[in-house]
């Protein structure tokens, strides 16, 4: 048989190239700190940018600005402001934890999850394995420093009554337990907590309002450890609504509906700030010189009362093609019942301002709104707006993920038992910038549009 040297080689090379990129897949290295003394909670001054990266286990993406970077098959040193970070990958029998850790904590790795449904059933460990004794599992308190709301009742009233999966916590309002507390959850800013404060106690920042709406948090420096908020890489993610596919392969679902029928208006509008920062006013008039939009509430000369609320709903359902669920701040995963109740839970299709396009792809069932930053102006919006209006079949696609999915009750509480618990295995980080991980760069754009600005994974981890 007569060998070609040249194919050979072509396929030798091919051969050896498929291996490694097999192997390398296989046993792909997940890279942490090569000092098993040094404390999981970050310092200052180290390199916030990989700090997170390798802290949550995630595959090493070098990003600084200003590091030496210098690797070896086993190790990758990073220098920066005099400081050295050493990683190094994980053994064997460190990935599971690992891994476990990456679906309830952010990580940049799995940036897009909110890991909501992950927290949702998380059992700790310790907990099942007092179960499995049939030993009585300690308690944990959490003090609600502002004051328990009337979703919350104290002692273990919520966990039991959510039938969480992690119940064993109790809430209280009583400042004589706070400095015994396993967490303490802040409203907005915190006041003073116990002095001195118990080791492993973990402070918690809860805030629904968009950061022109909250106070400057340079004050809290250092000091808090988990945020909850709306915010996909918040530690607690708190959104307004979540949507959830039935089955993530079948995103859309025949209807038997015209959604268009019988409707005769436009745009609708309920509205009672009129002044909002991001200029949501000034937009919707210039929409309104090319197409018809209808406002009600203070802001324009309709009314519909919010204690009528089934009655607006049923006008816009009947009424209306479209909805402005135009938010009161242009800022990241900014999303409020503006749009998930008024706007996708009617049958209408929502017209949306406020968080980045990303955002609401993220967060929302496919094809369900049109985003104003999609269009360069009023005008275009409006030309697009009149096209679907003629058209029944291209109209009823924004419709197709009805059925498809539902809004879940995400029960905060729940996971916020469930990750209490789970401190002792995994000790709290500190935010070391907390106002630059709310407000800094990027986060909100005043009247911008977010066409220009880059995906804010490289900006989120920067609080570290």
């Amino acid at each position: 048989m007569r060998i070609y040297l040249r194919k050979f080689v072509l396929w030798s090379v091919t051969f050896c190239i498929g291996f490694l990129l097999t192997f390398n897949v296989y046993n792909h290295d997940v890279w942490v700190y090569d000092d098993p003394g040094k404390s999981w909670a970050p310092k200052a001054q180290e390199t916030r940018n990989n700090k997170r990266n390798s802290e949550w286990g995630s595959k090493i993406k070098v990003q600084t600005n200003n590091s030496q970077i210098r690797t070896n098959k086993n190790t990758i040193r990073i220098v920066e402001d005099n400081i050295t970070i050493t990683l190094r990958p994980l053994e064997k029998n460190e990935k599971n934890s690992i891994k476990q850790n990456l679906l309830l904590f952010p990580s940049l790795e799995r940036y897009e999850d909110d890991r909501i449904l992950a927290q949702m059933k998380h059992r700790p460990k310790h907990i099942i394995e007092h179960e499995k004794k049939k030993e009585k599992v300690p308690m944990k308190t959490i003090f609600m420093n502002s004051g328990l709301r009337s979703a919350a009742e104290r002692g273990q009233a919520r966990f039991l009554a959510d039938n969480c999966p992690t119940n064993q916590c109790i809430l209280t309002d009583d400042k004589n337990k706070a400095s015994d507390a396993d967490a303490i959850v802040f409203h907005q800013t915190p006041s003073p907590g116990p002095v001195p404060r118990p080791k492993n106690q973990v402070w918690i920042l809860f805030m629904l309002e968009s950061p022109y709406h909250t106070p400057g948090l340079g004050a809290l420096n250092n000091v808090i450890n988990w945020t909850a908020t709306y915010r996909h890489d918040s530690v607690i993610v708190a959104p307004y609504e979540k949507f959830v596919p039935f089955n993530e392969s079948v995103p859309q679902k025949t209807q038997v509906k015209n959604y268009a029928l019988g409707k005769t208006k436009h745009i609708a509008w309920f509205v009672s700030n009129c002044g909002a920062r991001n200029g949501r006013r000034k937009y919707a008039d210039e929409l309104a010189k090319y197409i018809d939009v209808d406002i009600y509430g203070t802001c324009g000369p309709l009314t519909c009362p919010r204690s009528k609320a089934d009655e607006c709903f049923g006008m816009l359902n009947r009424d209306y093609k479209f909805y402005l669920a135009f938010e009161n701040s242009n800022c990241r995963d900014y999303i409020t019942e503006k749009y998930f109740v008024t706007g996708l839970q009617n049958d209408v299709i929502p017209i949306v301002m406020g968080a980045a396009p990303e955002d609401y792809k993220r967060a929302s069932p496919p094809h369900s709104y049109i985003h104003v930053d999609d269009f360069e102006s009023p005008k275009e919006l409006a030309e697009y707006l009149h096209k679907l209006d003629k058209n029944d079949d291209l109209y009823n696609e924004y419709f197709l993920w009805k059925g498809t999915g539902s809004f879940v009750n995400t029960f905060f509480y729940c996971r916020l038992c469930a990750m209490v618990h789970e401190v002792p295995n995994n000790p709290p980080t500190i935010y070391h910038n907390l106002d630059r991980w709310w407000r800094g760069p990027g986060v909100c754009i005043d009247q911008q549009n977010w066409r220009s600005r880059k995906n804010m994974s490289s900006i989120i981890i920067d609080h570290y």
